[in-house]
């Protein structure tokens, strides 16, 4: 069995980095984002936008996610129900060592 959407991309430098684009129409919806601090410290935080997937990322309307606020300096496993159209994640700063962010949706068996 294949994974229909697996993502993974590490990061090291800050910044408001290019979105993924998830897959509202599967019922149901299921994301799951992990963020891992491999060392150092780091300031981060998800967006989430309901934005069609082909409006450019500068173009979207972004949400902040409750689910990774703000200042998260910390590894974290987050699960969307809600049916996003992409993600993507903000560093405001990053020393010593590397985040990386995974995404895992299934598919629907409808």
């Amino acid at each position: 069995m294949t994974d229909p959407l697996f993502r993974t991309i590490t990061y090291t430098d800050t910044g408001t980095k290019a979105s993924f684009n998830l897959d509202p129409s599967i019922a149901s919806f299921k994301v799951c984002v992990a963020f891992t601090l491999s060392a150092g410290t780091v300031d981060y935080k998800m967006q989430y936008s309901l934005s069609p997937m082909d409006v450019a990322d500068a173009d979207a309307l972004w949400f902040d996610s409750t689910e990774v606020p703000a200042s998260t300096a910390a590894s974290i496993v987050a699960a969307l129900a809600t049916p996003y159209s992409r993600i993507r994640v903000v560093i405001a700063a990053i020393s010593g060592g590397t985040l990386t962010m995974q995404i895992r949706q299934g598919i629907s068996v409808n």
